[in-house]
């Protein structure tokens, strides 16, 4: 049933991927003061607190699954992201190759839940990993080719925290994001000095300068615990294939942000590539919209 969206919704909608897009701007505004690793510990850190004093645990959905997706979510999924961006993956570049969670998160239910995949749905699919093969043709570096690894695995993680939502029927979305970022705080700490030492947490002393720490606390209130209440009520209030097309307008956003304040170039190539990948994920989220419109056509004309 199509149920149209209410106009302040919609602007609710557009204006956190809007703010999606540009969140990996200052994640890479970010990166330039502090390390990654405790940038990810930060983030979740600011996330948790100190929210998980006024909000109860989420009802109807165990502790197991909470931690789970948290650490998912913060190391499967920030941490890596964060880490290939260090490595060189630029900002709009990450905004787009983080969309292929979408792919990812249909071939879980095909897998976990016998869905079905249409034609339309492959050919996104195709024409969106002939943009990447692209992307990766025209990117200089080891370092570069590790980090556009560690993006498209961080979607991979995002897709199973997708799956981890749908099977666990989540209600509590906004409890749910806090508590989850609680439990992901401790491992990422453990995780930054193990592998780095105390260096990191040093830096913090000198390299915590107001942009960085403005940069963090957007990261953790608005980009996080904000925009996923947001996107997750909508997700609610109406129909997923209406809500979910337009998270393509999050790497358009990364895009342009990361062009006009970073000055990333794109060049000739570059630009051909984005726009392959763009428009595979386009029409793989519009799958369903576009079927629907070719059936209908197809059946004025039998007529």
């Amino acid at each position: 049933m199509i149920k149209k969206i209410e106009f302040r919704d919609l602007v609710l909608i557009v204006g956190v991927t809007v703010m999606w897009g540009s969140n990996y701007t200052v994640i890479d505004i970010s990166l330039d003061g502090i390390d990654p690793f405790i940038l990810t510990a930060l983030r979740f850190t600011f996330c948790a607190l100190p929210l998980i004093f006024f909000i109860p645990k989420p009802k109807g959905v165990s502790t197991f699954v909470t931690v789970v997706y948290g650490l998912l979510f913060g190391i499967g999924m920030c941490w890596l992201m964060n880490y290939g961006m260090f490595l060189g993956v630029s900002a709009g570049v990450t905004s787009l190759l983080v969309q292929f969670s979408a792919f990812f998160t249909v071939i879980w239910g095909v897998l976990l839940f016998g869905e079905k995949m249409s034609a339309i749905q492959v050919t996104g699919i195709l024409m969106a990993l002939l943009g990447l093969t692209f992307i990766i043709h025209v990117t200089d570096g080891d370092a570069e080719h590790l980090g556009l690894f560690l993006v498209l695995l961080a979607a991979l993680f995002w897709s199973l925290c997708n799956v981890l939502v749908k099977k666990s029927k989540v209600v509590d979305v906004f409890s749910f994001v806090v508590w989850s970022s609680l439990y992901a705080t401790p491992p990422l700490y453990l995780m930054t000095y193990w592998v780095k030492g105390a260096a990191p947490f040093q830096a913090l002393l000198t390299n915590m300068t107001t942009p960085v720490l403005a940069s963090v606390l957007f990261q953790a209130y608005v980009a996080t615990v904000f925009g996923y209440w947001v996107w997750n009520r909508m997700i609610e209030k109406y129909p997923a294939s209406q809500v979910a097309p337009l998270s393509v307008i999050v790497p358009i956003s990364g895009i342009l942000t990361s062009w006009y304040v970073l000055d990333e170039p794109i060049g000739g190539e570059k630009l051909f590539a984005l726009v392959i990948t763009v428009v595979g994920i386009t029409l793989f989220m519009n799958a369903s919209k576009i079927g629907r419109h070719i059936d209908a056509s197809a059946l004025r004309n039998r007529k």
